[in-house]
């Protein structure tokens, strides 16, 4: 009997109460808005300084990048989570109408080069208009279109001040709002 007792005690009590599971891993941290950061390619010498920002959507990264190595490269770059171009036949990619707007105003469009979700431009003269109005713009909006030809758009959060594009600009000898000269020709022998 004092069997039977002992099952129909341990059948009515509670069954143990399971640990919690242990929570995830916590996501690496966003990287700051317009936050500036450098690294050095060992390999090939070059040093590169950044800025960007996230899409409030989190859709999409803008990026103002100086490249130092045998020449100094400014570029603006916008890279997506979908394809914005994809190669043709030949491997090549076709450039493509990028507008940017600065506090809702007009487009300021020129063709971009593309790669798959990566989009950029590294002409002085564009590159010195589109940065200065970054410098400058308390909301960006990027438009474009992606491989099947829709419509894409992505709007960011301009930096508090100018210092981050200008610090980006001035790590490749440009100064912000004006156009840096061509480089000189190579030296005869």
């Amino acid at each position: 009997m004092l069997p039977l007792l002992l099952l129909a005690l341990q059948a009515a009590a509670p069954a143990p109460v399971a640990a919690p599971p242990s929570p995830a891993p916590a996501a690496p941290a966003a990287p700051a808005p317009w936050a500036v950061r450098e690294r050095a390619d060992a390999a090939n010498g070059v040093l590169t300084t950044t800025t960007s920002v996230i899409a409030r959507d989190g859709s999409s990264r803008l990026i103002v990048k100086c490249d130092r190595g045998t020449e100094s490269i400014v570029s603006v770059q916008f890279i997506t989570k979908q394809v914005l171009q994809t190669a043709a036949d030949t491997g090549e990619f076709a450039d493509k109408q990028v507008a940017l707007r600065f506090n809702g105003g007009p487009a300021v469009a020129d063709n971009w080069q593309f790669r798959g979700s990566a989009a950029f431009i590294a002409a002085a003269t564009p590159v010195t208009t589109l940065t200065t109005g970054l410098a400058k713009a308390k909301t960006i909006t990027v438009e474009t279109t992606n491989s099947a030809n829709f419509a894409f758009s992505a709007t960011f959060d301009g930096p508090a001040t100018d210092a981050p594009v200008r610090q980006v600009l001035t790590a490749c000898g440009y100064t912000l709002g004006t156009v840096p000269p061509p480089p000189a020709p190579p030296a005869k022998k």
